[in-house]
């Protein structure tokens, strides 16, 4: 009797020491850890029964109309073209000039060039009835003629391009008579022209513009430019070059007749306004079937499953509870536009309110369950719920 009053009195011991140790260790744990164990509780009856009225919430986010697959923005038809055309750039009236001993008299004639890089072929002509002594012509500073004319028919005078600037003069002058004081050379100039060849560039570059709306742009995996050159002369051809938002794409004197596709990396993109250039510094193209082809990262349409219970489904059919479904939009003021599917009962949702509230009792079943969303137009859905109410 002894030993068993002996042994219960150990045991005593023993649970004492041990909940002295627990009582230490909950002391010296920290403030934060502290305060859960001693606060931590079983999850409130409101919110389980919460949670277990909820069938499903999920968060769709973006959704977009450029489709599962590929969307394409189409860009007209455009056609770059090599004009030339010889053009008059300076005509000069008659003059005189003379060399004598008593008499001197030379000739400067000014005259400007808008656009001397694409200006080609320029000539000097001119007649001359009176002609003694060589005759003397100057372009800035520079001899481009130095002769004696033997008839009033006079081969043109070309000149230099590399001397030509914007603006340019001519000088004129005749050779001194030496010795023979008593006579002047003289050379009497009519019908003086400056004559070039004028290379139109307006024509031979074309800008279009393309616009990628915020849901396109997010979802956006890649893009590829698609286009077929079709050349006019083609030994006479320069490189066509293509930029978007001001990146070059693409630089090369291209296989005519041939379908082209360009990847175009998504850092050369902007949401909203985009620009495409197709540019060319010789010869002449017609660009067709221009598009940009757009793949996104994620289908258009969203499905999302939930299942019911015989239990849940027997207080839905006998109308103790009722299936709510709502859809939470981005509250921006405009219309939001999308096809509801619920186990093969479609309908349109059109509203400009941000939540849309649908009693689904008839449209659902004991079981497997979906819900699909398709936009009409490009939306943003915050979250979509069914519940029992």
């Amino acid at each position: 009797m002894q030993k068993k009053a002996q042994s219960g009195l150990n045991a005593a011991v023993l649970v004492a020491i041990i909940a002295g140790l627990i009582i230490l260790y909950i002391i010296f744990l920290p403030t934060s850890e502290r305060e859960k164990i001693i606060t931590s509780e079983k999850p409130s009856e409101s919110t389980a029964k919460e949670n277990a009225n909820v069938l499903l919430r999920v968060f769709p986010g973006t959704l977009s109309t450029s489709g599962n697959l590929e969307d394409e923005k189409q860009i007209p038809n455009i056609f770059l073209v090599e004009t030339t055309n010889a053009k008059e750039l300076q005509k000069i009236n008659p003059f005189i000039v003379r060399s004598g001993w008593f008499d001197k008299k030379a000739k400067a004639v000014p005259f400007e060039l808008d656009d001397p890089q694409n200006t080609d072929n320029v000539i000097l002509a001119f007649t001359a009835k009176k002609r003694s002594g060589i005759l003397a012509i100057k372009l800035n500073n520079e001899i481009v003629f130095e002769n004696e004319l033997a008839s009033d028919i006079i081969e043109p005078v070309k000149l230099d391009k590399r001397l030509l600037q914007k603006t340019n003069t001519l000088e004129f002058s005749v050779s001194s008579v030496g010795l023979k004081f008593w006579t002047t050379n003289e050379y009497s100039l009519e019908n003086v022209r400056v004559i070039g060849d004028i290379t139109d560039t307006s024509k031979q570059e074309s800008t279009n513009l393309f616009a990628l709306s915020g849901p396109e742009f997010s979802s956006m995996d890649k893009a590829t430019l698609k286009f077929i050159p079709y050349c006019g002369n083609v030994n006479e051809l320069g490189a066509l070059e293509i930029f978007i938002n001001n990146k070059k794409l693409f630089s090369s004197v291209p296989v005519c007749n041939n379908a082209y596709r360009q990847s175009v990396p998504k850092s050369a993109l902007n949401e909203g306004e985009n620009n495409i250039v197709f540019k060319t510094g010789k010869g002449s193209y017609s660009v067709e079937q221009i598009s940009i082809a757009l793949e996104f990262k994620e289908p258009r349409i969203k499905t999302y499953f939930f299942e019911i219970g015989s239990g849940t489904f027997k207080q839905i059919r006998d109308d103790d509870k009722d299936a709510i479904l709502t859809i939470k939009f981005i509250d921006d003021k405009k219309q939001k536009r999308a096809r509801l599917d619920i186990n093969g009962h479609s309908e349109t949702i059109e509203t400009e309110k941000a939540t849309f509230t649908k009693n689904i009792d008839n449209r659902i079943s004991e079981g497997n369950n979906f819900v699909r969303l398709e936009p009409l137009d490009d939306i943003e859905v915050v979250e979509m719920t069914v519940e029992l109410d």
